[in-house]
C-alpha cells in the first residue's frame, strides 16, 4: 500500500474538472485507489459519481490518495506527475 498527499491550491478548491482528472488517472491502473479528504470521508477514486458525492474540498486542504495492488508504484508515479502538470 502506497499513498500520496496532494495539496489543493486552486482558489475554488477541488473542482469537478480536477476531480475528473484524478478519476481519469485512477482508471489507468489496476490497483484499488481510494481518496480520503480532510474530514475523513473516503471514496473509490475510479468512480466519478463517488467523488462527486464527497463534501467540498477547499483551498489549502490536502487530499490523500491510497493505492493498493499490483501496480501501486506506477499509480503513485502517475498521480505525482499529474500533480506537477495540473494545478489542483
Amino acid at each position: 500500500m502506497k499513498e500520496i498527499l496532494i495539496k489543493i491550491s486552486n482558489l475554488k478548491g477541488l473542482t469537478s474538472r480536477s476531480e475528473a482528472e484524478l478519476v481519469e488517472e485512477a482508471n489507468h491502473h489496476q490497483c484499488d485507489i481510494t481518496m480520503v479528504i480532510p474530514n475523513g470521508e473516503r471514496c473509490d477514486l475510479k468512480s466519478i459519481m463517488n467523488v462527486f458525492a464527497l463534501s467540498p474540498v477547499n483551498q489549502g486542504d490536502e487530499i490523500k490518495i491510497i493505492c493498493d495492488g499490483v501496480d501501486e508504484d506506477s499509480a503513485i508515479a502517475g498521480f505525482n506527475k499529474l500533480s506537477q502538470i495540473f494545478q489542483f
